[in-house]
This record gives C-alpha cells, sequence and structure tokens, in this order.
C-alpha cells in the first residue's frame, strides 16, 4: 500500500495488522500526506544520503524519506508493528529497520560505518513527548558524525529550545555544537489519534564536534538549579572551584543558567583525564 499517510490507508493498515496507537510508546500516527511532503521537502535529501529514523511508527514518514534519500535506517522499539514494515521493506528495499531502543545505541560507531557509505547522514525523529530531551541529549552527546538533527517535538518545547532566554543541559548543548532553528508548526489535527498540543520540526545544523566532557560538567551545574554555580562545581572541582571560576571571570554567586556556553566550555580543561562519573 502507498501513501500511508493518508487516513483510510493508515486505518487501513492498523487493521489490517490488528494494531492501535499505542500509549506506551506515545504514539500519534500523521495522517496528512501534504504535510508529510511539506516536512520531508525541508530535509533537503539526496541519492547520496543516509536517514537514521527514529520511531518510523507504521512508515507514514518513512515511506517518504525511502523516496528520497538513499537509505533509510530506522530505529523502532514496538515490536507489533513488525508485519506492517516488513510490508514497506517490500516495496522500498533501502528501508532497513532495527528493533532496538535508540538509548542503547552506539550511535558513533553506527555513523561511522555508515559514513564509508554515504556522503551525508541525517538523524530524523517523531519523538514521543515525554522521552524528547532524553534522545536529543543522546544523540548529541554520542559525538557522531552526522549533519543534522531533525525532529518532531511539542511546539512549546520546539519555543524554548528556539529561546535565547530559556537555559538547560541540552540547550547548552545544542549550543555548543551548532545552531538551532524552528522549521514548520504541526497542527494536531494532523495525527491519529490528535494529541492535546500542536507539534513543531526543528533542526540542529551540526558545525562542530562536541566535547564530552561537557556531560560531567553539565550534569553537576544543574544538579540543583537554585545552588550557585559554586556550590554546584565544588564536589566536582574541589578546592580549585573559586580559582577556576575567578580565572573565567565568573561570580560565585551566579546561578548555573546565568552562565554560557563558552564558559562551560572552559570548565572542561580543568577536567581530570582519569575523572570518572
Amino acid at each position: 500500500m502507498k501513501d500511508i499517510a493518508k487516513k483510510r490507508n493508515t486505518l487501513a493498515i492498523l487493521e489490517q495488522y490488528h494494531l492501535s496507537p499505542n500509549k506506551k510508546f506515545g504514539q500519534n500516527f500523521l495522517i496528512d500526506l501534504n504535510m508529510i511532503t511539506k516536512i520531508v521537502s525541508s530535509y533537503h535529501l539526496d541519492e547520496e544520503t543516509c536517514v537514521i529514523e527514529i520511531g518510523p511508527g507504521i512508515g507514514a514518514l518513512t515511506e517518504q524519506l525511502a523516496k528520497r534519500a538513499k537509505k533509510v535506517l530506522a530505529y523502532e522499539v514496538d515490536t507489533s508493528l513488525k508485519e506492517a514494515l516488513n510490508q514497506l521493506q517490500q516495496t522500498y528495499p533501502n528501508i532497513e529497520v532495527i528493533y532496538q531502543d535508540i538509548l542503547k545505541i552506539d550511535l558513533k560507531q553506527v555513523v561511522l560505518e555508515l559514513k564509508q557509505t554515504y556522503k551525508h547522514v541525517k538523524i530524523i525523529a517523531n519523538l514521543p513527548y515525554y522521552i524528547t530531551t532524553d534522545i536529543l541529549e543522546h544523540i548529541i552527546s554520542s559525538d557522531c558524525d552526522i549533519e543534522s538533527i531533525h525532529a518532531m517535538v511539542q511546539l512549546e518545547v520546539a519555543d524554548k529550545l528556539i529561546d535565547s532566554n530559556y537555559v538547560s543541559p541540552l540547550t547548552l548543548m545544542i549550543d555548543s555544537i551548532g545552531t538551532i532553528t524552528k522549521d514548520i508548526k504541526v497542527p494536531r489535527t494532523v495525527f491519529y489519534p490528535a494529541p492535546h498540543v500542536d507539534s513543531a520540526i526543528i533542526s540542529i545544523e551540526k558545525q562542530t564536534a562536541y566535547d564530552t566532557r561537557l556531560d560531567t560538567i553539565l550534569l553537576y551545574a544543574f544538579k540543583q538549579k537554585r545552588k550557585t554555580i559554586y556550590n554546584n562545581l565544588k564536589p566536582l572541582f574541589k578546592d580549585q572551584t573559586e580559582s577556576i571560576l575567578k580565572e573565567a571571570n565568573i561570580e560565585t554567586s551566579l546561578r548555573p543558567e546565568q552562565i554560557k556556553i563558552q564558559t562551560y566550555k572552559k570548565f572542561c580543561q580543568y577536567m581530570e583525564a582519569d575523572y570518572e562519573n
């Protein structure tokens, strides 16, 4: 069956394979072909591109990605979707589905192997709202050699992530590797079942490598947001904390969200080589 994104086709597939949207996995299926076409066109895919897709569902987006990219490597945790996705793979042999949790995947190694064959590697995800932050942080901290991340997230989350006044470990991680934009608003009406909120497509363009030492720095810095940066970093840097902050021209009374990514990057140079979390 082609054009899975048409509502009648989605409903037919769900009926054929005795499926229903799984709340456990935050499943809401896209049922608007025009919207999917608009979304996929914004990804700028070509015959030299491999897409890593997170959460293909029954394949509405996957199908359109496969028409434009050389390969689609999809990660899905819901094994009940196997029959439906197997059928899709018969139509589009450039789709490969792996039934594993993306959070347990060594993304750096996966991308390293893909780059031996494909010039461009991009990650595209329709993320369950409850795990958006975890997955984006996992992708960034893996420091895999991708060009960009494109994710559908809750509209409110997208607005926060692009707001320069909103600071969190995730926004700092994004700032450390490149830039983020909010590209397309996706109304709740184009999903089945319709969620309670609208969504948006965000794009993160990777411009530089990620310093994995930031994982530890940010973990300590934001452990207790109401505490000062001095108090949060003291368990990490111990007696050196005050001198490190002074050298970085940071007041000890500042909160972690008041500090820019450039300063957090400076803190990395004080990490002991043999430090363990």
